[in-house]
């Protein structure tokens, strides 16, 4: 299966494969957050499979659109289990240190 993930620096995208069967439904891709709306292209995208290799790039893109995870998202502390684990660190040192 090909993907493409756009790149900012070159404004181009650049090609990955991975495994996968390029048969399957090409529809949305599976929300990862509770809604879309407001969601950043990263966060909205296909992710890029683990395993994928790159396979060059170019100006139109080939195959599923994909994005290589929260990039422009902030990565794990934008996470939704990232808010409760903070809650509960903030709730013990508060408890600790009050």
């Amino acid at each position: 299966m090909r993907y493409s993930v756009w790149n900012n620096g070159t404004r181009s995208y650049d090609y990955y494969v991975a495994p996968g069967t390029p048969d399957i439904h090409a529809g949305a891709p599976p929300r990862v957050h509770g809604s879309a709306l407001g969601a950043t292209p990263e966060q909205a995208a296909w992710r890029l499979p683990f395993g994928s290799r790159r396979a060059g790039s170019g100006e139109m893109p080939q195959g599923r659109i994909a994005s290589l995870g929260d990039a422009g998202g902030g990565g794990f502390l934008s996470s939704p289990g990232t808010t409760i684990v903070y809650a509960a660190l903030g709730y013990l040192l508060w408890r600790t240190f009050r």
